[in-house]
């Protein structure tokens, strides 16, 4: 009886080993793919309140905010106001604002609306918070009851009251 299992062994330890070559743990892959921002906000309304009144609310439906402290924003609307009072509001296809000083740049088409039935169209269009002022250096198109001014470049307030435009052409209806 020794004898028999005496010859099974080395099966039994050669199949052990044949086992043991063949098996390979299985690895976990970790990807590392971390996200390119550090928040995402969405449906939200921001309100920038200055010398206690309200000075311009963005609402939109998502934002990115990354590390610089830079909020990303597509298709957002702000809502302008002086002194607390609604004076204008700015539709862009998508800005990017510092979420420490304010400012604003829009990217793609741009239309600002004024509670005076004004219409300003242009691209790329920049907002400093600072002196409460907006300009773009592309081609632009303003409607006002009456007349319409194309140029290329302008300046303003937020009201479209002080408006300077540059290489204007003014169609009188």
């Amino acid at each position: 009886m020794f004898y028999k299992n005496y010859n099974i062994l080395p099966v039994v330890i050669i199949f052990s080993i044949f086992l043991f070559s063949c098996y390979k743990p299985e690895r976990v892959i970790v990807e590392k793919n971390l996200p390119t921002y550090d928040q995402k906000v969405e449906e939200f309304v921001v309100t920038r309140l200055y010398k206690g009144k309200v000075n311009m609310i963005v609402e939109g439906k998502s934002a990115i905010i990354d590390a610089k402290n830079i909020a990303y924003l597509d298709n957002p609307l702000i809502r302008f106001y002086d002194e607390g009072k609604y004076v204008s509001n700015l539709i862009a296809e998508s800005i990017m604002v510092n979420m420490e000083t304010y400012d604003v740049k829009c990217s793609g088409e741009c239309v600002m609306n004024t509670i005076n039935s004004e219409n300003l169209q242009t691209t790329n269009l920049m907002y400093d918070a600072k002196n409460n002022l907006i300009y773009s250096d592309n081609d632009v198109k303003f409607i006002k009851p009456g007349e319409t001014v194309y140029g290329t470049g302008f300046k303003s307030d937020i009201k479209l009251n002080d408006i300077v435009i540059k290489n204007q052409k003014v169609l009188i209806d």
